[in-house]
């Protein structure tokens, strides 16, 4: 990763010097057009002043104004009754050359906001690159861990029935530990999966009428192992008869995601809980997930629903996941017609995740 840093900040500073030459250039071209100009101009008024001289000479010596003007016809009679340029021709030269000088200007003005507006874009470009980077970098190691734990378990209790044969409530644990850590696989898969199908535009939802009672139901006892092991409490507060018009899978996801994240949370500080609730609200119903975990700095509420981004170092985080689930939530939510949103008061005091999803027509819920 380091290497790839490095290299990336090589071709940066390459670039960079290569515009800063550029711009160099360009100041260097446009000082060196204006000076160019006055020095013509000045060489031209230089010729004029010769003839005028020799307008004088010829004068002096009795020849005819007429004769002397067909010879210079720039020249006119001048008030000491010598030659002097006309002052019409000085004013035209006058605007020539601030007309050229302006036109160097504006055309070296723009070269240069040309090139500053391609610096700026190959920085953000670069710097995008970084932080992509960084983000794949951090989704690998968490997929990796997302599929060593579960896997690593799987096989300690598949040695552990292979072995040692046990009954009873020894064999009921494993199998929930088992059923687990599948559930646990099938849900990195299945996002990883869903983001694929989402960045390739393929992913295309099938909205029913779905009973969300029966949905937060479902998704609370896939987590029930995982949450009594860490010391959270599940608290179901949804009441029944709210219907949703919803992809029955969408909704899953976005609730599975979302519950699984909580209860991670409160894991991580140390156990608590996790209560999700629902109420209609307009034409759409509100449903929060709130835990009392490890929070985050409210600053990072929208970035939270990026692809891959993650708070912090992936290498260092002691909370799993690969930084898919949220990027779902906010996907399936918006595609559905709703809104999601995150809140906290900060690290460690815990965390609140609203959505609204369009309510079933007719299920006894407001309307606006």
């Amino acid at each position: 990763m380091s290497a790839t840093r490095a290299a990336s900040r090589r071709v940066q500073v390459a670039i960079g010097g290569l515009l800063v030459l550029c711009l160099a250039q360009a100041v260097y071209w446009i000082v060196d057009q204006a000076t160019y100009t006055q020095e013509v101009d000045r060489r031209i008024l230089e010729r004029y002043a010769e003839q005028a001289r020799g307008a004088d000479l010829l004068l002096r010596h009795g020849v005819a104004w007429e004769a002397v003007a067909e010879v210079f016809p720039r020249l006119v009679p001048g008030g000491d009754g010598g030659a002097v340029l006309d002052p019409e021709h000085t004013d035209e030269l006058d605007r020539a050359r601030h007309h050229r000088i302006n036109r160097y200007g504006w055309e070296g003005s723009f070269f240069l906001l040309v090139l500053l507006c391609g610096l700026g874009v190959i920085d953000a470009s670069l710097r995008q690159r970084a932080e992509l980077s960084r983000r794949q970098h951090n989704f690998l190691a968490a997929v990796s861990h997302e599929f060593k734990s579960p896997l690593a378990s799987l096989r300690l209790a598949a040695e552990t029935l292979a072995l040692r044969k046990p009954a009873g409530e020894a064999l009921a644990a494993l199998s929930g530990r088992m059923v687990e850590d599948l559930t646990r696989l099938d849900a990195t898969v299945g996002n990883i999966l869903d983001a694929g199908e989402i960045e390739e535009g393929r992913l295309v939802l099938a909205p029913q009428d779905v009973a969300l009672a029966g949905v937060v139901s479902d998704v609370l006892a896939e987590s029930a192992t995982r949450a009594q092991a860490c010391d959270v409490d599940l608290v179901d507060e949804v009441p029944g008869g709210l219907r949703l018009r919803a992809d029955p899978a969408a909704l899953h996801a976005v609730l599975a995601n979302l519950v699984h994240n909580a209860t991670d949370a409160a894991a991580a500080a140390g156990g608590g809980s996790v209560r999700l609730c629902a109420t209609p609200d307009g034409r759409r119903v509100r449903v929060e997930v709130r835990d009392d975990g490890v929070g985050f700095d409210p600053r990072e509420a929208e970035r939270l629903f990026e692809k891959f981004y993650r708070p912090g170092d992936e290498l260092r985080r002691a909370k799993r996941g690969s930084g898919l689930g949220l990027f779902l939530v906010k996907h399936f939510v918006e595609q559905s017609g709703g809104r999601v949103q995150a809140t906290s008061d900060g690290p460690g005091r815990g965390a609140l995740f609203r959505f609204w999803w369009p309510a079933s027509p007719g299920d006894g819920g407001e309307t606006a």
